[in-house]
């Protein structure tokens, strides 16, 4: 199954929500992988994908394609955030 991807417009409570958060979301983050520092990057990724599959499960416990659409929106999210840094990062290096 294709993921959807919402707009703005579409999903402005969301949007509004992440938007208001990312300050918060920035030092979760920042938090949450100083422990990974000393592991492997193969280590490294075994971790995130166990803390990432039991929120999902948490969240989905009864309902197999609920949590694995889940799982899907959250790879589409990456890859989004990934393509995202790669292009400002190409900018930077134009300017």
């Amino acid at each position: 199954m294709k993921p959807m991807r919402a707009t703005e417009a579409e999903q402005p409570g969301i949007y509004a929500t992440v938007k208001r958060e990312m300050p918060d979301i920035r030092r979760a983050v920042a938090k949450m992988v100083k422990p990974l520092r000393g592991l492997s990057d193969v280590s490294q990724k075994q971790a995130i994908t166990e803390l990432t599959a039991a929120w999902i499960m948490a969240i989905y416990p009864n309902d197999l394609d609920l949590a694995i659409s889940l799982s899907d929106a959250m790879r589409d999210q990456t890859d989004i955030h990934i393509q995202e840094a790669w292009r400002a990062r190409v900018r930077q290096k134009q300017h």
